[in-house]
């Protein structure tokens, strides 16, 4: 049975977010969806995600980070290309307004980026990233092996944007991370090799059950 995903806007310190999310309170587990610079959070929906993190026990939130899709730019959480650095200060006033002690996150492209540089400024909220082919991170990688928190990566092995080689840096950066390569698919693996992203998904998620 599909769960009820509701759709609202809410107050993250001044900016109006738009955000996808189903929540229950049998659930004790959050999950945080960031999507890419070319994406929102309607991709997340239109896979299927919010029905299968259920099944694991998550409460599940999308966002429209500031700037894309429905929600407004808002310039205290302006990205640009390449620069990501207010990404994690957004994350913690998110989980503040959300009245969310902790999360974990699953980002692709720009928003694995985020889920990297969130878990590295906030470790006390951050409970594991699951980041798809992470963007625009390439000068954190000695900062990387501060991470303990439970880390997977995902690439697509035909990935022309992010190039799969530097997910082999970042899971030797994270000690204990896991990385998947899914033969086949370019960058952004949930939506081109979407049952093989969740058989991946599905084995790091098990172990929190």
């Amino acid at each position: 049975m599909a769960v009820k995903v509701t759709e609202e806007k809410i107050n993250v310190s001044g900016a109006s977010v738009f955000q996808r999310k189903y929540s229950s309170s049998e659930n004790t587990k959050n999950m945080l969806l960031i999507h890419g610079w070319s994406f929102t959070s309607k991709n997340w929906e239109d896979i299927g995600i919010f029905d299968h993190l259920a099944r694991f026990g998550f409460n599940v939130y999308a966002i429209d980070y500031p700037g894309f899709g429905k929600t407004p730019a808002s310039e205290k959480y302006r990205l640009e290309r390449g620069e990501l650095s207010r990404g994690p200060g957004f994350v913690n006033d998110y989980l503040s307004s959300s009245g969310l002690e902790h999360t974990f996150i699953l980002g692709a492209s720009m928003g694995g980026g985020i889920s990297v540089l969130s878990v590295l400024e906030f470790p006390e909220k951050i409970d594991g990233i699951i980041a798809v082919a992470p963007a625009w991170i390439e000068k954190e990688e000695k900062r990387m092996k501060s991470i303990e928190k439970p880390a997977l990566f995902i690439w697509g092995s035909d990935d022309k944007v992010v190039p799969p080689e530097l997910g082999r840096v970042y899971s030797k950066a994270v000690k204990g991370s896991k990385l998947e390569i899914v033969n086949g698919s370019g960058h952004p693996v949930y939506l081109e090799k979407t049952e093989q992203f969740y058989s991946v998904l599905d084995k790091f998620l098990k172990q929190f059950s």
